[in-house]
């Protein structure tokens, strides 16, 4: 069995054990109160009855649990999952772009600072379709193959950090993030696509504060993607490098691609700036 769905894991039998526990514990909750007011004493028609009307009536506290344990059981397998795609070194590191906008363990996601975990699968899924079926198996297999050399070269000691900060990993984002730049030229029609199809692969809220995949999220996920090549082309080295590397028909078409971000902030932002006039 993975240690993944180990007994203990907080994604797997373990996680249901929690909430097993924590569901005992509002009925016990219920029998301890019926048997103060019966001066101590239950009797097994009297634990009948009342675990039956706990049943009928579970109660305001009690409803709040059970959907705080959807949302919970929700975020456990949509962690699973991503953690079992780890056989997808790929895809995980085209993630990696933008992680750092991802909300941390049990930190409140901020709406306008956070994106929501639940975007990674219409992520992937769009990035996906922009390289085509042909290019995605070639990177994938190139990152397999990166990721066993590590493996091979640390053993026990690997981790994912090693493979995200490996040379060839960074040369994979960037080529890949520049074979697909001519579909940013048109940035707003792009986010309007990406934002279709990702919040089509969105499941259910982890949280009750999970924050939506709009306009603005969108932005946010582009221009983290596009920071480091946009950092590197505002050196002359990396301007360069990346020049003789990919031709200058690409770096023209970077360079349209920043631009488009700056013009989409600046829309973004003054339409926000409009909406918070008009609530003020």
């Amino acid at each position: 069995m993975p240690d993944d769905l180990s007994a203990n894991s907080e994604y797997g039998p373990g996680k249901f054990r929690a909430l097993f526990d924590r569901g005992l514990d509002f009925a016990l909750d219920r029998l301890l109160r019926r048997a103060e007011a019966q001066n101590g004493s239950l009797s097994a028609a009297d634990i009948r009855e009342e675990l039956a009307r706990f049943k009928e009536q579970p109660g305001e506290d009690t409803t709040e649990f059970f959907q705080d344990a959807w949302r919970e059981c929700t975020f456990a397998v949509e962690r699973l999952r991503w953690d079992q795609e780890r056989r997808y070194p790929f895809e995980r590191l085209m993630v990696n772009t933008f992680v750092h906008l991802l909300p941390t363990g049990d930190q409140v996601p901020i709406e306008g600072e956070h994106l929501s975990r639940r975007i990674i699968p219409g992520f992937v899924a769009a990035m996906l379709q922009m390289l085509g079926e042909e290019l995605s198996d070639k990177y994938e297999e190139f990152c397999r193959s990166m990721v066993s050399r590590l493996k091979a070269q640390h053993g026990n000691a690997f981790n994912w950090d090693m493979v995200h900060d490996d040379p060839d990993a960074t040369e994979v984002v960037s080529e890949v993030l520049i074979t697909i730049s001519h579909h940013f030229i048109d940035l707003k029609k792009r986010r309007r696509w990406l934002t279709d199809v990702i919040n089509g692969h969105m499941g259910a809220p982890t949280a009750a504060q999970d924050v939506p995949f709009e306009d603005l999220e969108c932005h946010m996920l582009i221009s983290a993607m596009y920071q480091p090549l946009r950092d590197a082309m505002n050196t002359p080295e990396g301007e360069e490098r990346i020049t003789e590397r990919y031709g200058r028909d690409r770096a023209r078409m970077l360079r349209a691609v920043f631009a488009e971000i700056t013009r989409d902030h600046r829309e973004l932002s003054l339409g926000l700036s409009a909406q918070a006039v008009e609530a003020s």
